[in-house]
């Protein structure tokens, strides 16, 4: 009878062995499942964080290139449309130099280069324009200057020149043009 006694004992003492153990072995395995379910949510956490990082570059990066390519649209057009009203002055001026008022305007420019020039002048001019500054007593020189209107004046000894064709004109004064098609004078 002791040995079944002994036997029992020992058959409980392995009972509550092997409960204590299911009961360590269950407590670790909710601690592992807890602290799994912690890393998995920080991970998915951190992801999220990390694509919404992402993506708000990317956003960013697309707007800012949008904005660069509307604004480079926007210059486009603008240079487009200054280039067509400086083309469209070009033919003003053209049409100008036509006109009695231009003719009118030429000894203006005539006394205009001889005082900057310092006295008497010589000048390369257009064809059209030889008869009217040989009738003021200018000194034409060449009469074969391609240009919209205006002349090349040079000082006696021809070492000053002052170009006072339309082109030249246009050409010093194009940013004040330009602002002034624009506005922003």
């Amino acid at each position: 009878m002791a040995a079944e006694a002994l036997l029992g004992e020992v058959e409980d003492k392995r009972k509550k062995t092997i409960e204590m153990l299911e009961a360590e072995y269950s407590a670790k395995k909710d601690e592992v499942a807890k602290r799994a379910a912690e890393q998995k949510s920080y991970i998915v956490e951190s992801s999220k964080k990390q694509a919404d990082a992402v993506a708000q570059r990317e956003r960013i990066k697309i707007a800012g290139a949008a904005k660069l390519k509307a604004k480079k649209m926007v210059f486009d057009a603008t240079e487009k449309m200054l280039e067509a009203n400086v083309e469209a002055l070009r033919q003003v001026l053209a049409d100008f130099a036509e006109t009695k008022d231009y003719q009118e305007m030429l000894p203006k420019m005539v006394a205009y280069a001889s005082k900057r020039l310092g006295g008497s002048i010589s000048v390369r001019c257009r064809q059209a324009d030889a008869a009217s500054l040989k009738k003021q007593g200018v000194k034409v020189a060449s009469s074969d200057l391609a240009s919209i209107g205006g002349f090349k004046a040079t000082n006696h000894d021809d070492t000053l020149e002052l170009d006072l064709t339309f082109e030249e004109l246009l050409r010093s004064r194009e940013d004040e043009a330009r602002a002034s098609i624009l506005g922003k004078e």
